[in-house]
């Protein structure tokens, strides 16, 4: 796990490796769940933007994974909020072994176990754009550094996407 504020070229760089394929972006997250907004937030910002293979997924990716397999991926970045235990706003990429594989609920299976689903029957790589969050209750707002590192995570994708047009 590489953790690191979203600013910093370190980031840049992995971002910049993991897009350089044919990659699918995955919003997850909760919109009315304060920080948890994250996924939803970034993956509606780039599909404003214009961009392809980008998936809005919510709270459940798993409901999602015939939209990733139509794509065909060679890459699958998941773009959420997750505790890794770093100050609001920083950004890690982990991998799904950096993921707990229990805690299933009503309404959402551990993002590790649909990473390893995709990785096994795709043969793709995953990895999840985790940012740290401050307060995920219901009802909470964005706080200012995650709403800052959405903003930037966003810009440094699509900064990539524009210079690889050129």
């Amino acid at each position: 796990m590489r953790t690191s504020r979203p600013k910093e070229p370190m980031l840049r760089h992995d971002l910049n490796q993991i897009l350089l394929g044919h990659t699918a972006i995955i919003g997850v997250g909760d919109v009315n769940h304060g920080d948890d907004a994250v996924g939803p937030m970034i993956a509606r910002t780039l599909l404003d933007a214009g961009m392809l293979n980008i998936i809005e997924s919510g709270q459940s990716p798993e409901l999602d994974t015939w939209r990733i397999r139509e794509l065909a991926p060679d890459a699958v970045l998941f773009v959420d909020a997750v505790d890794f235990g770093g100050s609001p706003g920083d950004a890690a990429l982990l991998q799904a072994d950096d993921l707990r594989s229990n805690g299933f609920d009503t309404h959402r299976a551990p993002l590790r176990l649909t990473m390893d689903y995709l990785e096994r029957e795709l043969g793709c790589k995953c990895l999840v754009l985790a940012i740290q969050p401050r307060d995920v209750r219901q009802g909470a707002l964005m706080c200012d550094d995650v709403r800052s590192s959405c903003e930037n995570v966003a810009r440094m994708i699509l900064d990539h996407t524009l210079a690889c047009k050129h």
